[in-house]
């Protein structure tokens, strides 16, 4: 989610967005796809190849523990590299948010299982909230999708009896009220 949210971020018809050079817009991407993407799914796979974890599904609570630290930590150097270049401040509070958010759900990990494909669509519908309160920005059909989307991967997940409509709605929570919380602290 958070190389979903760079990239909207990136094409917000906002004008700082817009006076970015390509070659930072691709820094940016190519950031925050190694270290939101690929070296997250690296570690899985690493931990599954040690034993760490019994399936790279992440079914079941305990084996979500680790990845959510690896995660965190690969957010933290996502965000120190970013943070050496110039971008709005909002992008950086939606970074610092998706971090809160990691950190309540490794908390909330130890003791009960939470909708961690929610907490994603949960902090990016946050984050275009965000950004359509703080720039006045019609954001109307991006968070129509945004909230099409969420309530689709909260079916899903509960189809597929993953999770149960609370944990569903509390993954949801979790990305979403970092997000917003931002929003009051930002007034």
């Amino acid at each position: 989610m958070p190389l979903y949210g760079t990239f909207l971020f990136l094409n917000l018809p906002f004008y700082a967005f817009s006076l970015l050079h390509d070659q930072l817009r691709n820094f940016v991407l190519i950031s925050t796809a190694l270290f939101t993407a690929i070296l997250p799914i690296l570690s899985i796979l690493l931990m599954k190849q040690f034993g760490l974890i019994s399936s790279i599904q992440l079914e079941k609570r305990e084996d979500r523990k680790y990845p959510i630290l690896f995660t965190i930590v690969f957010q933290m150097a996502n965000y120190y590299f970013l943070h050496k270049v110039h971008l709005p401040g909002a992008y950086y509070m939606f970074l610092i948010a998706g971090l809160f958010s990691l950190l309540l759900t490794l908390v909330v990990t130890y003791y009960w299982k939470i909708s961690m494909h929610m907490t994603g669509i949960g902090g990016l519908t946050g984050a275009m909230l965000l950004c359509a309160f703080v720039w006045q920005i019609d954001l109307r059909i991006t968070l129509a999708v945004l909230f099409i989307v969420a309530g689709i991967t909260g079916t899903s997940r509960l189809v597929l009896n993953a999770h149960t409509p609370l944990q569903v709605g509390a993954g949801f929570l979790a990305g979403l009220i970092p997000q917003l919380s931002l929003i009051l602290l930002s007034l």
